[in-house]
Order: structure tokens, then C-alpha cells, then sequence
């Protein structure tokens, strides 16, 4: 379990096929992630992968078919921002993230407010339902909050902090990404159909 609270960004520097899966080799500061562990789950992007092998320079973990199957496509040489999982005793700044990628959605508009940038964003429709105004979703792993819903989209802003310091300075119009709403509102969704 995550925040969406970006520690770090990191750059994949390599991706390799193996018997069907891929393992995926990611550039990291060590000053922002220093008590790593041998099995720790990681946010990458807001997917939760597991280390299986580091130093003080790079990380490596394996992707399943499964999680390739849900995600946005993984680059050589693309930016991802980099969480290390919630413990008892952190202090809770953004939401609870499970790391878990519901859907895949779309930058469709970016408009400049004073400081800060108003995102269009598009998921796929049959996530709208768990997206309501001034509620939670992880997008690439950043906790944020919605400004707005409209029919098939939503609108979110970004301050100069967060636009700084992760990975989604370099998003533009048409990318894709991970988005996961907030597991409340699925909950909410569960306890009403068995009610």
C-alpha cells in the first residue's frame, strides 16, 4: 500500500523479455529510496512491483503478462515516478494507493492556470462511475484531487511542486496513464450491491 506521495523519479534504463514476462531495470538516487529491501514492494508509475535485485544505483523487478496485460506500455529511457510502500508508523499525505492499475487513461486537454496546469483527463468509461468531484485518484502513481467531472472525463490541477518533482512534467497531450481510483469508492460500490 502507497500514498501517492512521490519519493523519487527514476528512468527505466533497460527492458528484457524472459520466457514471456519482462524484467525491467530502473535508474534511481539512493539518497530518496535508502532503506531498501530484498522483496520490497515499489511503486513504479503506480504499479506495485517487487525488488528483486539492487545496489546503489538501479533496481530491477519482474513484470507478469498479467501486469503488462493492464499498464501503460514501459520505454527505454522513460521517467517513472517511484514510491516505497506505506509503514505503520508514516504519515499519510496523499490517499491510500494499492498499487493495483484499474484502467488506462488519456491527457486530453492541458490548460495553464497562473502556476499551475488544469489537465483534461479521459479513463475508460466504465471507471466514471468511481470518479466524483473533489475525490481521490492516483494517476501514474501522484495522489491528486478532482477539480471536476464532465460525461466521459474529468479535470485535475497540478501545482508547481508536484509538476517539479515527478515524472509527469513530461506528459503532453494524447499520452496515456495508470490511473487507480480510490478504493473507497469501490467499496462503497460493494457494500450497496449486497445491501
Amino acid at each position: 500500500m502507497f500514498t501517492g506521495i512521490i519519493e523519487s523519479v527514476g528512468q527505466i534504463t533497460l527492458l528484457t523479455s524472459k520466457q514471456g514476462d519482462f524484467e525491467i531495470k530502473i535508474k534511481y538516487e539512493s539518497a530518496c529510496l535508502n532503506d531498501l529491501s530484498l522483496g520490497d514492494s515499489i511503486s513504479v508509475n503506480g504499479i506495485c512491483l517487487t525488488v528483486k535485485k539492487f545496489n546503489k544505483n538501479f533496481m530491477y523487478f519482474d513484470l507478469s503478462n498479467e501486469t503488462i496485460s493492464r499498464i501503460t506500455e514501459f520505454r527505454i529511457g522513460e521517467m517513472v515516478n517511484l514510491e516505497s510502500s506505506l509503514r505503520v508508523n508514516s504519515k499519510i499525505s496523499g490517499h491510500f494507493v494499492f498499487g493495483h492499475i484499474d484502467g488506462i487513461a488519456k491527457l486530453t486537454k492541458n490548460e495553464i492556470k497562473s502556476r499551475s496546469e488544469e489537465w483534461t483527463v479521459k479513463p475508460p468509461k466504465k471507471l466514471m462511475k468511481y470518479i466524483s468531484e473533489k475525490g481521490s485518484i492516483s494517476i501514474n502513481g501522484v495522489s491528486l484531487t478532482i477539480n471536476s467531472v464532465q460525461e466521459s472525463s474529468f479535470k485535475i490541477n497540478l501545482i508547481p511542486y508536484t509538476l517539479e518533482n515527478t515524472a509527469l512534467k513530461n506528459m503532453g497531450i494524447g499520452n496515456k496513464m495508470n490511473i487507480e481510483v480510490d478504493m473507497l469508492a469501490r467499496y462503497v460500490e460493494t457494500i450497496l450491491k449486497k445491501s
